[in-house]
């Protein structure tokens, strides 16, 4: 089937790249079927692209590549909402945002509001965690310059 989206123009998509979200996502409740579309150059990032809505689409990143620690525990309960059967089969992402007036070095990503995907059943949800040290506005890039030696020229 054919999509047309906002920001991608218009889309080829097979029935078996679309990932259905039973609860919608925070705020976008409406909206539960989706695909991802690869960001070229960058396998850290992707898009996760409403099919219901054009110009809805969430830049998302694997957050385990830039937060040491990060942890997301599942529970038993999104273990049976996914019907998640191996660890394999789940990913996880966090929405990034980019200020509009500062750009790309500034983007951050909700460690709060984690996207769980089942890749073998096409599902996901968002979870909300509790009781944790991570923030909705983590600072993807750090604003410090490596450290010159001293001396030189």
């Amino acid at each position: 089937m054919q999509i047309v989206t906002g920001r991608f123009g218009r889309l080829e998509v097979s029935p078996e790249e679309v990932f259905f979200f039973p609860e919608g996502l925070l705020g976008f409740e409406q909206l539960r079927n989706y695909i991802f579309v690869e960001v070229q150059g960058n396998p850290a990032f992707k898009w996760l692209q409403s099919l219901e809505d054009a110009e809805v689409a969430f830049l998302l990143v694997d957050p385990f590549l830039f937060v040491p620690g990060y942890e997301v525990n599942l529970g038993e309960g999104v273990e049976q909402k996914l019907k998640i059967g191996k660890r394999e089969e789940v990913l996880v992402y966090t929405t990034v945002t980019i200020p509009r007036d500062r750009g790309v070095e500034e983007a951050t990503t909700n460690l709060l509001g984690p996207i769980i995907v089942n890749i073998r059943k096409r599902l996901g949800l968002q979870l909300v965690l509790e009781n944790t040290v991570f923030k909705t506005k983590y600072k993807l890039f750090s604003s410090k310059k490596p450290c010159q030696a001293a001396g030189g020229s």
